[in-house]
């Protein structure tokens, strides 16, 4: 019996030593636009340059070391949906272009910039620092989406699983949507920033949202597409403006630049009540397009746009009058 006792104790103590080294062998390995990345452990010090980065690790339950503000939020630089996710814990916050010497001083295990606007030459520098996942195979600069993201984190975070719940979730969420409102499948759409305007083309993630939702790109609007996630359009067009739903982008300086449109008075989509104004707070969430973004943008979308697509010029578009748009 004293035999059998001391041999599977040795077989236990080999078994701690035995099991991190086998999770260590196990590397993880990403494609991305300039090759492939070796992850070969599970990071413990993200650093995160995309501009929607750190809403897509918080859904994931993990929290970057350093992570990159975009825009507005709060004194986090995050958005009601991210800062809440936060907890106690204090992550850096980067600001402004990259900077590689900064981020080669927090000493990362990974960079990640699925979403960053990386250059090729940013990527080799930084490469020397840590492993970097950069865009992925096949797509532009900013065409990661929250998708990619969440599935390629959870990889190299060994949280596979957790990566499926969250796309579930939120996949989920779209087909309910789509489900109880059967009058947008088809439906044509124009996503526009007022100054300009500019008009976002199907490569957007804000027009990428209505097209999951069963709405398609207004085909004037997409005639004038020669690339790109925008296009300046001429101020004397209206065509591409003359969709089933239009809706304006307010990014924080309101939507004035549409209201002063001199040919706004003869569009058929002003006079059948057809705009809908995305205010910041959802135009963020449609901006940042992540996995803790879209489920607020869910919840404010339907009411909006069930207004706008009644057929009823008479109804009342709540967004539209609170911007200035409806008479």
């Amino acid at each position: 019996m004293r035999h059998h006792w001391i041999i599977a104790a040795l077989i236990a103590a080999l078994g701690q030593f035995a099991a991190p080294a086998a999770a260590r062998a196990e590397a993880v390995f990403v494609e991305h636009i300039w090759g492939t990345t070796r992850v070969p452990e599970v990071p413990r010090r993200v650093v995160s340059l995309s501009y929607n980065g750190a809403d897509n690790w918080l859904a994931l339950g993990v929290t970057p070391y350093a992570y990159r503000v975009w825009y507005g939020g709060d004194e986090t630089g995050l958005w009601p949906w991210a800062a809440s996710e936060l907890g106690a814990e204090e992550p850096l916050q980067l600001r402004g272009e990259i900077d590689i010497e900064a981020v080669a001083r927090l000493e990362p295990d990974l960079i990640e910039a699925m979403y960053s606007g990386l250059t090729r030459a940013e990527y080799r520098a930084l490469s020397r620092v840590a492993p970097v996942l950069g865009p992925p195979p096949g797509r532009g600069d900013f065409a990661a989406t929250w998708t990619d993201m969440v599935v390629t984190f959870g990889r190299v975070m060994r949280r596979e699983a957790a990566a499926r719940a969250v796309v579930s979730r939120i996949e989920g969420a779209f087909a309910r949507t789509r489900a109880a409102h059967p009058a947008w499948q088809g439906a044509t759409a124009v996503v526009a920033l007022p100054d300009g305007p500019l008009i976002l083309t199907g490569e957007d993630g804000r027009m990428q949202v209505l097209m999951q939702l069963g709405f398609t790109l207004h085909p004037p609007a997409e005639a004038l597409s020669h690339g790109g996630f925008f296009y300046r359009m001429d101020p004397e067009l209206t065509a591409p403006l003359e969709s089933d739903l239009l809706m304006w982008l307010d990014l924080g300086g309101g939507v004035g630049a549409a209201a002063r449109n001199p040919l706004r008075s003869a569009m058929r989509s002003v006079a059948e009540g057809r705009e809908v104004v995305a205010d910041p707070l959802l135009s963020a969430a449609l901006s940042y397009a992540s996995a803790l973004s879209l489920s607020y943008a869910l919840e404010r979308l339907p009411g909006m746009l069930d207004a706008a697509l009644d057929g009823d010029p008479k109804t009342v578009v709540a967004s539209a009058l609170a911007a200035g748009l409806a008479p």
